[in-house]
């Protein structure tokens, strides 16, 4: 079957659907194929690694009473003393009780950060190259093909991994291409916060259930079954993405005249331009103060948001005793929280500057204020909460739901700052701050 015919296929049962809800959708599945090879580590390193604490070492931990002897003994964390449960006699089988007895990796804590940290070396070597790529050839190519290499290389980490720890970094090192060029393309500056807040913001609904899903298959299948699972999944997410997926929308075969026209207007007068092929100015975008307030910006956010993506899983197990099972499940919370957060900061946004109360200028500080301070104050109650496993989790939610202003602030305001170079300046600073 030609693609003409599947073009016509296309419009006569999803003609009435408009290209951007199209492109929102696969976009969306897209990032949520893309994170789940890169978070499914997080949580399969802990069923992967051999635990061989000592009885000293966990006791300076927050053991579940249920797990421990009746002997107490009292420690201080913060300002508050707590009763915990001493463990006169323990195993490491008693502490994992509901885990897979799997010997697992010989992996110590600093092979094991370095194996976390692997994926973001990858960035800083290819974001830039990602992102101007995506300006000259089109995000279809670049993007699909970059999760499809992902797939593809997470099939085989489970050999790479048992093989030998190099072999492991090196197959995390993927890069992430820049959707930016896409988002100057097709989406008028007025709607791109809440299309940010849908599709870029899948990555955090994405941690959301990859987390859970991940403990449920190690539970049931052992980890090496998370890496096939996130693979085959983001193999069959290409398939769509490449029948249905055009550069701009003149060249998509099945868009209105309507919405097709309306899309042009609306990105000539942000101040996009058709044109691939312009000089890179790069004098004034390394000089420019907009520039740097944004780099700043995103510094300070991607170091949090690093941490909670890499470590989250492991303070739940080590410090807190969490399970597997409900350590995917807890570590999760926090991500959808996120997500409701960025929905709400992007839709109560957008209204504030299309009433006129706000000016885009003050709209993106004050997110950025809200995003960046607020998650600040509440992790300060999270170094005060203790053992107190539920008082941690609400106040972990609480910051990443603040956190969710960002999809109104620096996520969209190199698109602002420079449409024309929005993918270069975006992958620009995400190389400089690794996170996305």
């Amino acid at each position: 079957m030609g693609r003409r015919k599947i073009d016509e296929l296309l419009i006569s049962a999803f003609g009435w659907v408009p290209a951007r809800v199209t492109l929102g959708v696969l976009t969306f599945f897209g990032f949520v194929n893309q994170f789940m090879v890169r978070v499914n580590l997080s949580v399969a390193i802990v069923a992967m690694v051999h635990q061989n604490k000592t009885v000293e070492e966990v006791q300076a931990q927050c053991i579940p009473r249920s797990q421990a002897t009746n002997t107490s003994r009292t420690f201080v964390v913060g300002t508050t003393e707590y009763q915990a449960n001493a463990l006169t006699s323990m195993n490491n089988k008693e502490l994992t009780q509901d885990e897979p007895a799997d010997e697992g990796l010989a992996w110590d804590e600093v092979t094991q950060g370095i194996v976390l940290a692997s994926y973001y070396y990858g960035y800083t070597i290819t974001q830039i190259v990602g992102g101007r790529l995506a300006e000259l050839y089109g995000t279809r190519l670049v993007f699909g093909g970059c999760i499809m290499g992902s797939g593809i290389i997470t099939l085989f980490t489970p050999i790479a991994a048992r093989a030998h720890v190099g072999a492991a970094i090196a197959l995390r090192g993927v890069a992430w291409p820049s959707m930016h060029a896409l988002l100057a393309r097709w989406i008028p500056p007025a709607e791109r916060p809440r299309f940010i807040a849908f599709a870029y913001f899948a990555t955090t609904l994405s941690v959301t259930f990859t987390l859970p899903l991940c403990g449920l298959i190690i539970d049931g299948r052992g980890w090496e079954a998370v890496f096939y699972t996130t693979g085959v999944l983001s193999l069959t997410w290409c398939m769509f993405w490449f029948a249905l997926m055009h550069d701009t929308p003149a060249k998509h075969p099945r868009i209105s005249r309507e919405e097709l026209e309306h899309i042009e207007v609306a990105v000539a007068a942000g101040g996009s331009s058709k044109k691939t092929g312009a000089a890179i100015p790069w004098r004034h975008i390394s000089t420019s103060m907009p520039v740097w307030a944004i780099i700043v910006c995103d510094m300070g956010n991607t170091f949090g948001l690093s941490i909670y993506l890499t470590q989250l899983p492991t303070y739940m197990r080590n410090v807190l005793g969490f399970s597997i099972k409900k350590n995917g499940l807890l570590s999760g919370l926090p991500f959808l929280c996120r997500y409701v957060g960025g929905i709400i900061s992007s839709t109560g946004g957008e209204w504030l500057m299309s009433r006129g109360f706000l000016s885009i200028v003050n709209t993106r500080r004050i997110f950025s204020a809200v995003a960046m301070l607020g998650p600040t104050v509440v992790l300060v109650g999270v170094a005060y909460s203790g053992c107190d496993p539920a008082l941690t989790v609400s106040l972990l939610c609480l910051s990443m739901f603040l956190n969710g202003a960002i999809t109104t602030s620096q996520l969209v305001n190199h698109t602002d700052v420079a449409p024309n170079f929005s993918a270069l300046i975006g992958e620009e600073h995400k190389s400089e701050t690794q996170y996305k």
